[in-house]
């Protein structure tokens, strides 16, 4: 049996914890809304300019990659087509320049353009002690390949050859950065 004022007051914890548990359902709705607006905007953009780790390259060591970042001038469809070479000289500068690759390997640049396809080479690296960058091992048929040489630094050490392409950036923590592209100028000749 109740008595008169004990009804008064379950009705009010009654209310009090329907109160509660609307409160409680109401705040899970809005972070249920804020997590799907996370959702439906995607994941966060990474606003970091492209990178290569090279901390782990020693003085007079290089490593081939493939180019996160296509050559200037070159569709980022057709990136694909290129190697990239890092090295770091003796005295710990550190250097990347595309090469334009067949079949996973980087291929001697013979044409007028550094970039175009260029000739088989089955080992195409620097070499420290004679401080070049060249082909070491042509293949069959394609001997003329040893003869093209260019300095650690990438310009032509033989007549004729034109200057590798270096990859825009610079070693910053032990990774090789692009510059971040800027916003596009517009032609103030006219």
């Amino acid at each position: 049996m109740t008595t008169p004022t004990d009804t008064p007051r379950s009705d009010v914890a009654r209310v009090a914890l329907t109160q509660a548990l609307r409160g409680m359902a109401v705040a899970a709705a809005l972070v249920a809304l804020w997590v799907l607006w996370g959702f439906i905007g995607g994941a966060p953009k990474d606003e970091r300019p492209p990178s290569l780790p090279i901390g782990d390259l020693a003085p007079e060591r290089f490593k081939w990659s493939d180019a996160p970042v296509p050559p200037p001038g070159v569709r980022p469809e057709d990136g694909a087509r290129y190697k990239l070479l890092v090295l770091r000289d003796a005295a710990g500068t550190a250097r990347a320049f595309y090469l334009p690759a067949a079949d996973g390997l980087a291929t001697v640049p013979a044409g007028s353009s550094p970039l175009s396809p260029g000739v088989p080479c089955d080992d195409f690296a620097p070499d420290f002690r004679t401080r070049d960058i060249g082909c070491r091992q042509a293949r069959p048929g394609f001997e003329f390949a040893t003869r093209l040489r260019w300095a650690l630094d990438g310009s032509p050490v033989t007549p004729g050859a034109t200057a590798l392409v270096a990859a825009p950036g610079a070693e910053q923590a032990g990774e090789w950065v692009w510059p971040r592209p800027g916003p596009p100028v517009a032609n103030r000749s006219q």
